[in-house]
């Protein structure tokens, strides 16, 4: 039987978060073995601005064979300070024990933890780090690098309740909390203070500062505190509620908080059982003008004012927009819910992180939980439960995507829970410049619509590659499709508006790994593989997965691809449906 050899070349993010595989699937000598080229765990880091005046947070890959580490041991100046499985600071890890305390999940593939916060220092002081692996005998096997770290200053406090900020969740407080963010001095924190609920329209941050937001920071529902009225072409456009564009010239920008940004997008049901996670009342252009709140104002204005329904609707603000920025923090126990349209927006925004935050925003209609365009992302140990998919890549579309667009280049995602949500981590649909570089590890999905999702169609050209997806558990893959891995060329969005010139080349999904994941329950195909006639999807490799409660793999126009110890339900008697397909090798061996 012919199998692939597996190498791989190495390249470091452009925020030293860590090392991500570069691989690729060529044919080999026959007999040959695949082998992988991981990094070790002497990659310590401290993340983009993952640290303030008491604490700072840690961050650090798997050692190569990892299989034999159950913890690692944590030392600050030189002593023993905790351990990475008993860290409680993160939001996603209380969803985590209890999932695998669940007797139901006691095949689920085991995750690693590798983050930890460190708290309770001294500001303005340096502290060095370094991390031990331990095994299963309690022996510490490996050590990291050291890194050397210092905690901030304390911060000069701009409280917009002493810029006229009345917090009172029915007083407009948006000219006190801009004037608190003007004033705001290099360094500064913005506070919107807990026990307070601020109403706002859309508030213009900046660099070097952080907005943090312990009350509730609430939508206004008026559409006129939103619109960009000093733009003379389109009367019609929208601010987000948070928004910034730096045009490359800032940089710095924290938004954390252990309160709520609410966008008030929405009407609100009962809130789900099990988690206690938000839900809004069914959200679509068909329900917008009765379930809607801002979205429903922002609506009939636009359709007022002689713009289609399509167009109309498709001018629902984000939460938060910030474009061509670089370091830029979000989290430590922030809630972002309820968007009128999309919860994070990125764009040409570099050395993001996403750490220990709450994206609750279902079933708001396109309320994808981060969309990202870019370089340099991190997203650990946060919570997503999200109207639409949980962290999306999108690098353009059409021709001027082709010509005109950089990359979506390098993304780690690890040590995060994934609720509901259409795809936890997604390419596409807009492919056209190329997604490249993401390693997502060490999740744990559980009512998700897909773990692993890419999606284009023929007009949008580009595509994604090189992607390791691995060590994960996903549970109840329901929502949306319900198919617990996509690659497709034929997607749509009766949603979007407004045409675009063609690509001149067809989308591609290549050099991809998913590896060590257990599956239990879909609501269609396993994994489905959706290439074109002029364009085959090639040279993804399923290594050690299990499917359980799940439908047969449907795949067609792939080629040069390999599925290893990949398993089925016993009932299910051929596990494959597969067309226009080229050297496709299966080996359960």
């Amino acid at each position: 039987m012919k199998k692939y050899k597996l190498t791989s070349r190495i390249i470091i993010f452009p925020i030293l978060i860590c090392l991500i595989l570069f691989f690729y699937f060529p044919k080999s000598q026959k007999n040959s073995e695949e082998s992988l080229i991981l990094s070790s765990c002497d990659n310590l880091i401290v993340p983009t601005l993952a640290y303030d005046d008491n604490s700072i947070t840690l961050a650090w890959h798997k050692q190569t064979n990892s299989s034999d580490i159950v913890d690692y041991n944590i030392y600050m100046d030189g002593n023993l300070i905790g351990n990475a499985n008993n860290s409680s600071e993160f939001k996603a890890k209380s969803l985590i024990e209890k999932f695998y305390n669940d007797p139901s999940n006691s095949s689920a593939v085991n995750i690693s933890s590798h983050s930890f916060k460190v708290s309770g220092l001294t500001p303005d002081t340096s502290y060095s780090f370094i991390v031990k692996a331990v095994d299963n005998k309690g022996n510490e096997i490996a050590e990291s690098n050291k890194v050397i770290q210092s905690t901030e200053k304390p911060s000069k406090i701009f409280n917009s309740l002493d810029y006229g900020a009345a917090g009172d969740g029915k007083t407009l407080d948006t000219k006190a909390i801009q004037s608190a963010i003007d004033a705001c001095t290099p360094g500064g924190q913005v506070l919107l203070p807990s026990g307070k609920t601020f109403k706002s329209g859309s508030l213009l941050l900046k660099g070097n500062i952080t907005f943090k937001v312990d009350g509730t920071l609430l939508g206004s529902g008026n559409p006129e505190d939103y619109l960009k009225n000093n733009n003379s072409r389109d009367k019609l456009a929208n601010y987000s509620l948070l928004y910034i564009n730096a045009n490359n010239k800032e940089e710095n920008l924290k938004i954390i908080g252990t309160g709520t940004i609410d966008g008030n997008g929405w009407r609100q049901a009962a809130f789900e059982n099990e988690y206690g996670f938000p839900n809004s009342l069914k959200s679509s252009l068909k329900t917008v003008e009765e379930n809607g709140i801002l979205a429903a104002n922002q609506f009939k204005l636009c359709k007022t004012n002689g713009l289609s329904e399509t167009d109309a609707y498709s001018r629902r603000s984000n939460l938060i927009s910030i474009r061509n920025m670089k370091n830029i923090y979000f989290g430590d126990g922030l809630s972002f819910i309820n968007p009128s349209r999309h919860t994070i927006s990125l764009s040409n925004c570099n050395d993001v992180v996403l750490n220990n935050a709450l994206i609750k925003t279902f079933d708001c209609n396109n309320g994808d939980g981060i969309d990202f365009n870019g370089k340099g992302l991190t997203v650990l140990n946060s919570v997503f439960d999200t109207g639409d998919d949980d962290i999306n890549f999108n690098a353009g579309k059409g021709d001027d995507g082709e010509e005109s667009s950089t990359p979506v280049d390098n993304a780690w995602i690890f040590n995060n829970y994934f609720g509901r949500g259409h795809g936890a981590v997604v390419a596409g649909s807009y492919t056209a410049a190329w997604i490249q570089n993401i390693l997502a590890e060490d999740n744990v999905l559980n009512g998700t619509g897909s773990g692993l999702r890419c999606k284009s169609s023929a007009r949008i050209g580009g595509g994604a590659k090189n992607i390791v997806f691995r060590d994960s558990a996903l549970k109840n893959i329901v929502d949306g499709e319900g198919k617990p891995f996509i690659f497709t060329s034929n997607y749509s969005d009766s949603n979007s508006a407004g045409s675009f010139k063609p690509a001149k080349t067809f989308p591609q999904f290549k050099h991809i790994l998913v590896s060590n994941c257990s599956v239990d329950t879909s609501k269609d195909s396993s994994i489905l593989v959706a290439g074109l006639k002029d364009s085959y999807h090639e040279d993804i490799y399923f290594k050690n997965i299990s499917f359980k409660g799940t439908k047969p793999a449907k795949i067609t126009y792939m080629k040069d691809s390999t599925f290893k110890n990949v398993t089925f339900d016993s009932n299910i008697k051929d596990p494959w449906d597969i067309t226009n397909c080229k050297t496709l090798d299966f080996d359960n061996d």
